[in-house]
């Protein structure tokens, strides 16, 4: 993997941690959701008169996907609420894989004992994690049970958009009708239930809501070309690191404070998800 390629795909997991941040940053995270949701599909809408249709095979998929975006945006919006975003956006990121790899080996793809001690790896960053904001804050363990709801979550819409891609002839043009589609299931609802509000803290939030959309579509955008160039589980793995740029963005926009034991936590997390992605 050239010195460029790697740059770009560090510069997504950048992106990525960006739009986390913004939604953790905002008052309320569910209309933060909702902006983010609302900007990806946007940017998106701009590029699909280029790209073709996916097949039919895949509408199926996608139609999955939407109601499993529905789902992720919601809880999200609840894990932010109560978790630091060092504790939710590691986790959610280093249990996303784990969770995956093993939804595979049910439907027949095994993990090899590498693999395994890969997933031992990653559970032992989050069990230290757990125990940390246990012992140290003295507080419960909700934050850890929000963001592992949300890997569930993250781990259906990874299937569902993995064999959908496959299917649909076209994986730039199948990731972008995600984006667009995904405004509408999650704007009826907020729309339908908080209306007004909504609308008022959009006009107030543009600006970072919309923008945080546009980096979710940007860092997923660019890691899909260099997949095209570059061995699939390299970028993947290397995407993992996200989860420092999480960390560092979380102390110096958050305040967020990290012990030595969160920081090591952070770091099994990261290493775990590098090496199962690898794997």
């Amino acid at each position: 993997m050239s010195g460029q390629i790697i740059l770009l795909v560090l510069g997504a997991a950048l992106l990525h941690a960006s739009w986390n941040i913004i939604v953790k940053g905002g008052d309320n995270k569910l209309y933060e959701s909702a902006m983010n949701a609302l900007g990806g599909g946007l940017g998106a809408l701009c590029l699909l008169p280029f790209l073709p249709l996916p097949d039919k095979s895949a509408w199926g998929f996608l139609a999955l996907s939407c109601c499993c975006h529905l789902t992720y945006y919601l809880c999200i919006a609840a894990a932010y609420r109560v978790a630091d975003l060092s504790l939710g956006y590691t986790i959610m990121r280093g249990a996303a894989p784990m969770l995956t790899a093993l939804a595979l080996c049910v439907l027949g793809v095994p993990l090899s004992l590498a693999g395994w001690g890969r997933v031992l790896l990653l559970c032992s960053g989050i069990l230290t994690l757990a125990l940390e904001q246990k012992l140290s804050r003295g507080t419960g363990l909700k934050g850890v049970l929000y963001s592992l709801r949300t890997s569930f979550i993250i781990m259906g819409y990874t299937l569902a958009d993995g064999y959908g891609a496959r299917v649909s002839g076209d994986g730039v043009s199948y990731t972008c009708w995600i984006f667009f589609l995904n405004i509408f299931p999650l704007h009826l609802y907020v729309l339908g239930r908080y209306g007004k509000d909504y609308l008022r803290y959009l006009r107030r939030r543009a600006v970072a809501g919309l923008g945080g959309g546009l980096a979710g579509l940007g860092s997923y955008g660019i890691a899909i070309w260099a997949m095209t160039v570059a061995p699939i589980a390299l970028v993947a793995a290397l995407r993992e690191t996200s989860v420092i740029f999480g960390m560092l963005m979380a102390v110096l926009f958050l305040g967020e404070k990290l012990s030595p034991v969160r920081v090591l936590a952070i770091l099994l997390v990261m290493g775990g998800g590098m090496t199962l992605r690898l794997g």
